[in-house]
């Protein structure tokens, strides 16, 4: 089984517009899709559209969060959600025409140290070695560092396998607690390494390869339009690129699909070329499409067709 922890999900509204914005006037949105979202609810509806199973985890509160649950169930996605006071957040994603996209999050409602305790019961439920764990996204208000450590350190005593996809910040502080995959795009691998932002696969490597040493076990450093490159434990690195053309509608929410990709192959027992090569073609395909949809088995495999390898 594969559980997901969002502990700060949100509703996410996508709002698309043909025309350059224009500030201090109003402005016409050409399409409009609203969402359940956080990064690991979207890695559980990616596990959903590859025909996966999982069990999404985290705080929810107020109506937003109530929207948020019935909109899971709707999708016939599992969830066993803390409850909490305060609203479930909502973010908004502008995407403008070119493709790229102006995000405007939401802080999320705050978690008290009551909230907490009752989610590790919750929790503690789900600690089966056969279950992978999928910590995604931000640390929410009212959380201190050393409780999501410990969210960490529960799951890995356990002997559970953790997947990890958190901002820069936080994962330097992750890397202690030797968690077993990791998958840092651009910009949460120059705030992790402290080193310029680049999409060049050779840079990125460069940056990667010291992670190793620091407790990282597994990564997937995701680098855009351009692949990805994977390093896994005593095996040459890999760098995947998809000859599948740009980004057709939006790439929100591509990131969470490689990671619900790479958390279904593994749950599959796919080789760890066939989990690359299928995270890079999910991811892809997903950017294809309008808003944060993921796409489906079908269409990630039409991508997979294109995909093309080097070792590094």
């Amino acid at each position: 089984m594969i559980i997901t922890i969002t502990l700060n999900p949100a509703i996410d509204r996508t709002l698309i517009i043909d025309e350059p914005i224009e500030f201090g006037t109003v402005n016409s949105v050409s399409q409009s899709f609203v969402e359940v979202g956080g990064r690991g609810i979207n890695v559980s509806r990616a596990i959903r559209a590859l025909g996966g199973e999982s069990v999404a985890m985290g705080f929810t509160g107020g109506n937003n969060g109530r929207s948020l649950k019935n909109g899971l169930t709707a999708l016939g996605i599992h969830h066993d959600f803390t409850d909490v006071a305060g609203e479930t957040r909502v973010n908004t994603q502008l995407v403008h025409p070119d493709g790229s996209h102006t995000d405007l999050n939401e802080s999320g409602t705050v978690v008290t140290d009551e909230d907490y305790l009752r989610f590790i019961e919750k929790l503690k439920l789900y600690l089966d070695p056969h279950n992978l764990f999928v910590l995604c996204g931000r640390v929410p208000p009212g959380m201190k560092l050393k409780q999501y450590l410990k969210i960490i350190k529960i799951i890995k005593k356990a002997g559970c396998p953790l997947l990890v996809d958190c901002d820069g910040a936080t994962l330097g502080s992750v890397l202690p607690c030797k968690p077993d995959f990791i998958k840092p795009n651009t910009t949460e691998l120059a705030k992790l390494t402290g080193l310029p932002r680049t999409h060049d696969p050779e840079e990125a490597l460069e940056r990667v390869l010291p992670l190793r040493e620091k407790g990282a076990q597994t990564i997937c450093a995701s680098l855009g339009p351009n692949g990805a490159i994977f390093v896994f434990p005593d095996e040459t690195p890999l760098y995947m690129v998809a000859d599948a053309g740009p980004a057709d509608k939006s790439a929100v929410g591509s990131g969470d699909a490689m990671v619900g990709a790479i958390a279904h192959a593994y749950n599959q027992g796919m080789s760890n070329e066939e989990l690359a090569k299928f995270a890079v073609a999910m991811g892809t395909a997903s950017a294809k499409l309008p808003g944060t949809q993921m796409a489906t088995m079908k269409q990630a495999y039409e991508v997979y067709e294109t995909i093309k390898v080097y070792t590094m």
